[in-house]
């Protein structure tokens, strides 16, 4: 992670991610939405935040059958971002929720000392990631209406527009 925010373009984040997912989606028929803020140019840390977005994604495509998979933005004060991946899948049994960040849990109905990770490892560092970008990662499910995992981080505007020349996404490779 960057020591420092650095200036960023959330959009080039959000479609980056989205791009790298999008043959996962198409394979199970599954759209992804995207909704950017309204502003784009912020101070923050885009390998970090890239892949957050990106392994909560891969996990909420691989555990939604049909319906959707999102990114949200919402913007709180000038300052502050929310970022939130939700999807339409059948919710997290709320036995498994108080272990969800534990990279690795026993098996349900597994012999003592018989663990896994399904998606542990990549949720426990994108927890840290999360935590040394200022926040915690949450997570809200429930039966029939899917699972939400968001955040909130400070990314203050750009102080003056970042000149493009080229693509202002970084590359990311699945957690």
């Amino acid at each position: 992670m960057e020591r420092e925010p650095v200036p960023l373009s959330v959009t080039a984040v959000l479609e980056a991610v989205c791009d790298i997912v999008h043959p996962m989606a198409e394979e199970k028929q599954l759209a992804v939405r995207l909704l950017p803020p309204s502003m784009n140019e912020r101070l923050g840390h885009p390998v970090a935040l890239s892949r957050v977005l990106l392994n909560l994604t891969t996990n909420a495509l691989k555990f939604t059958d049909e319906g959707y998979v999102e990114i949200v933005t919402q913007e709180i004060g000038e300052n502050r971002v929310e970022f939130a991946v939700r999807d339409s899948g059948k919710g997290i049994d709320a036995a498994v929720v108080t272990t969800l960040f534990q990279p690795l849990r026993v098996a349900p109905g597994g012999r003592r000392g018989q663990t896994f990770s399904q998606t542990g490892l990549g949720l426990t560092i994108c927890r840290k990631l999360v935590e040394a970008m200022g926040s915690e990662l949450q997570v809200e499910t429930r039966a029939g209406w899917g699972t939400r995992f968001y955040f909130e981080i400070d990314m203050p505007p750009c102080p003056s527009p970042r000149r493009r020349s080229g693509p202002t996404g970084p590359r990311l490779t699945p957690v």
